[in-house]
């Protein structure tokens, strides 16, 4: 998996590289934590979560995904250090389903960059060349 990150004007957005889809919304992840987050996070897992989402395209599965992870970090509390994720066809789309280990935000809050209001479609493209899938993502801070 390669993340990078990319100036914008008004926002933040990072791009992302991997070797599958469920790679690819696990980069995903990263790439919004790195957002959130300075340094590295260092804390041990506390609760798991599981989490389910569908949508009709995996542009709008990858903005639903990055805005329940902030909305769980920034309102719930709980920081996800690890996903893991799986993706499936369905008959009217996408479906995501994700165990998130996470630890309380309290435990990270020392590395607080900010908040994320939410994931845009400004931007936003996920491609396949050849067996690599790349994201670009645009974030609302």
């Amino acid at each position: 998996m390669r993340l990078r990150m990319l100036d914008h004007t008004a926002d933040v957005g990072f791009e992302v590289e991997a070797g599958s889809l469920p790679a690819l919304f696990e980069g995903a992840a990263k790439g919004l934590l790195q957002v959130m987050f300075e340094g590295p996070l260092e804390a041990e897992p506390g609760d798991e979560h599981r989490l389910r989402l569908e949508a009709e395209s995996l542009e709008t599965l990858l903005v639903r995904w990055l805005d329940e992870l902030a909305y769980l970090v920034q309102t719930r509390g709980e920081v996800p250090l690890e996903a893991e994720v799986s993706l499936d066809r369905t008959s009217t789309g996408w479906r995501l389903e994700a165990r998130l280990a996470t630890a309380p935000f309290d435990r990270v809050a020392d590395r607080f960059a900010g908040e994320v209001k939410a994931a845009t479609y400004h931007g936003l493209e996920i491609k396949q060349t050849g067996d690599r899938y790349r994201a670009r993502v645009i974030l609302d801070v």
